[in-house]
């Protein structure tokens, strides 16, 4: 008999195909030790990617829903658990099986792989969603720009007024009464754009002394080494004042705008000064936000462009993450089958035409709509029969909805959750 011949033989006998089968079902199961690594690498991104599209998708699903006036609704993925398990059996009948002599391949082999993810939502509502919609937005905020976000989108959308020189104001309202526009601010902000492209000005923080005393005069004997510790703790700073006696001062860090020296009378600069009722020719522009007390009364005597008012301040008023949303929105394209229905909110101008809303967004942020299932867009929705979304080279309203996020979660970075946690498994 041939060597082949012999081994085909032995290939068939019994306990060399028990053999193979249980080496095959040992293999699989040690696949587990392996499983796991393997597994991160096939999911991690995958899970990466559906969570950034639908937090967008999201995100602009509530900005669309406030141009027709609707409630923003936000659901949170707060945890993702995935269990992934490999498991194997098989048996074999020692190749009987019963129909007559010699022996057969009889064997059953099975490989179960399961993935089995639990999914924890958490939807927001009540005084923690409400907190983080309507508290304005904090002048240090300002640092995202130093950040990577683009200085004219930031104070277009994140910025009510400046120096009472209004971004539209109106529009920040769900339902305005007639129309506005941010035509003079606009043009200072796209100054200011063009002064920190070549460097001639940059966002920074200082520490500044105030002027007044906040204490009354004590004998210099009386202050000890842990009086001056204390005192830094909390921003205070002590000072010498006549006849060997000190005062308390406040010191506090401020955010400024920073003017190169070279610069400081370039025309975009005096322009910028102007536009903005600041002294002009100055190289340091204190920024607070006009909630901190110290804004001044406009003096409503004096011609704009001659009230400089604080002269070398920048006063903020900064909007609130429902308001920045409300003013988004209106970059929404609305069907005209919505607006002859009444559906969405319009606004008639001075000759009774209807106000289009989307030229205060112009070039910061747009929404387009369609019947059908756009194709080329990087974020779609569907609301009221129609698809909503951001085209895919549209590059300024996909950074807008990107600084967007990154404040609103900084805005609520300080709240706890609240409410139940809506979790479901996902059978694998």
């Amino acid at each position: 008999m041939s060597q082949p011949q012999i081994k085909r033989r032995r290939d068939l006998e019994p306990g060399g195909i028990v053999l193979r089968l249980v080496l095959a079902i040992a293999v699989s199961i040690s696949a587990n030790g392996c499983l796991g690594p393997t597994a991160v690498s096939l999911t991690r991104t995958r899970y990466n990617e559906v969570y950034r599209k639908t937090n967008d998708e999201q995100i602009l699903l509530n900005i669309v829903r406030l141009r027709y006036a609707d409630s923003p609704i936000f659901i949170d993925l707060n945890n993702i658990t995935s269990q992934f398990e490999v498991s194997g059996r098989g048996n074999y009948s020692y190749g009987l099986d019963g129909a007559g002599p010699g022996f057969s391949n009889l064997g059953l082999g099975e490989l179960f792989v399961r993935d089995a993810p639990t999914l924890s939502f958490h939807p927001r509502s009540g005084q923690e969603i409400a907190k983080a919609l309507l508290t304005p937005l904090s002048a240090e905020l300002f640092s995202v720009v130093n950040a990577g976000a683009n200085i004219e989108q930031f104070f277009l959308m994140a910025v009510n007024d400046i120096n009472d020189v209004p971004n539209a104001t109106r529009a920040i309202a769900m339902t305005p009464s007639s129309p506005d526009n941010n035509t003079e601010f606009r043009r200072g902000v796209q100054l200011l754009t063009s002064l920190e492209h070549r460097g001639a000005i940059e966002l920074t923080v200082r520490k500044f002394e105030e002027t007044d005393d906040a204490s009354d005069s004590i004998p210099i004997q009386r202050v000890r080494g842990g009086d001056l510790v204390n005192a830094a703790k909390e921003n205070y700073v002590f000072r010498k004042d006549v006849d060997d006696r000190m005062t308390v001062r406040k010191r506090e860090r401020t955010l400024i705008l920073r003017v190169r020296e070279q610069d400081r009378n370039a025309p975009e600069i005096l322009e910028f000064a102007r536009i903005f009722r600041l002294k002009p020719g100055l190289t340091i522009y204190k920024i607070k936000s006009e909630l901190s007390g110290d804004h001044p009364e406009r003096k409503h005597d004096v011609p704009d462009e001659l009230d400089i008012g604080a002269g070398d301040t920048i006063f903020v008023n900064m909007r609130s993450m429902l308001q920045i949303g409300v003013f988004l929105s209106k970059g929404v394209c609305v069907p005209d089958e919505h607006v002859t229905c009444g559906i969405a909110p319009m606004t008639p101008d001075e000759t009774g035409q209807l106000y289009d809303w989307t030229q205060v967004t112009e070039g910061l942020f747009q929404v387009c709509c369609s019947r059908h299932r756009p194709k080329k867009s990087e974020i779609a929705v569907k609301y009221r029969g129609y698809w909503y979304y951001v085209a895919s080279d549209d590059v300024h309203s996909r950074a807008v909805m990107a600084i967007y996020e990154i404040l609103f979660a900084v805005q609520e970075a300080d709240g706890k959750p609240a409410g139940p946690l809506l979790t479901l498994p996902l059978g694998g």
